[in-house]
């Protein structure tokens, strides 16, 4: 049998491998999103995810709970919307999970504010009036830091 001449995607198994399924899945997944977000309202469009479709519910993953809230007051309006589409013409209910979003940008040490000399007396009067020994000697200390960071 001749061989044909065509470049090989490295991706394509030639054959149905689970390589093949889990991308079709991806791409099936993405397309499902893409109609589920259009049928939100625009401030929920931009922070929810697809999270799954099961039995009449729809999941919706959110990064906060405020989103989450603003989801199920929105429940009603959504639910309608889904269903001028015939494939979620069964959605009863959508549910909202709370799954923060992963930050990827690394934190950065912000430098503390070094302490005034008007501060460190403030406190070193306040420690002098102070009947508590324990909370003046605890001024006392934080009113010695005055000029470390400088």
């Amino acid at each position: 049998m001749p061989r044909e001449n065509r470049p090989a995607h490295p991706l394509d198994s030639g054959s149905e491998g689970p390589l093949s399924r889990l991308l079709r899945q991806a791409e099936q997944h993405r397309r499902v999103e893409t109609v589920i977000l259009e049928a939100l309202p625009g401030n929920l469009a931009e922070c929810c995810r697809f999270g799954g479709y099961a039995n009449g519910e729809l999941t919706l993953l959110v990064p906060d709970s405020t989103r989450a809230s603003q989801v199920r007051f929105q429940q009603r309006a959504i639910v309608q919307n889904l269903r001028q589409d015939e494939r979620f013409s069964q959605v009863w209910r959508v549910r909202a999970r709370v799954q923060p979003w992963h930050d990827p940008r690394p934190r950065t040490a912000r430098e503390r504010p070094a302490m005034t000399a008007d501060n460190a007396q403030l406190l070193r009067e306040i420690a002098e009036e102070t009947e508590d020994s324990g909370l003046s000697g605890v001024l006392r200390r934080l009113s010695s830091h005055a000029g470390e960071g400088q």
